[in-house]
């Protein structure tokens, strides 16, 4: 048995996650927390449904079998899709407007990491009085 839905409305990607395409999916910047977010292709294809307007786990669950998902890749696709609504990087859409992304596989487990520090932590500034000056 597959597991509960994760939403009942649609969402779309909030305004404060910024996205940059890397060869292998993409990176998502939370520009509130500054934590960043590895996404693999399959992950990053399933995320750009939520950038035009918004979707439906319903939707969202057809676009991924059209792309090659199967009923046992279902749980994994449910699992990116809470924790997308977990760490807040989508929010409720006001209608659903899903455009589907393009993807050419193939279909693998989407997956999502979230980088261990918050950037202001990793990025220091040439002006911080606290980092020693190069000689």
């Amino acid at each position: 048995m597959l597991a509960e839905r994760v939403f009942e409305t649609s969402f779309s990607l909030q305004p404060h996650v910024v996205a940059t395409v890397v060869e292998d999916g993409a990176v998502l910047l939370d520009l509130e927390t500054k934590y960043f977010y590895q996404l693999n292709e399959p992950a990053w294809a399933v995320v750009q449904l939520f950038e035009a307007g918004g979707a439906s786990q319903e939707a969202i669950e057809e676009t991924c079998r059209s792309w090659g998902a199967t009923d046992a890749d279902v749980p994994g696709v449910r699992a990116l899709l809470s924790r997308l609504h977990e760490e807040h990087l989508v929010g409720s859409a006001e209608s659903e407007d899903l455009v589907p992304a393009p993807f050419r596989g193939p279909w693998s487990t989407p997956t999502i990491e979230r980088q261990a520090e918050p950037l202001h932590t990793l990025v220091t500034s040439a002006f911080d009085p606290s980092i020693p000056l190069a000689e």
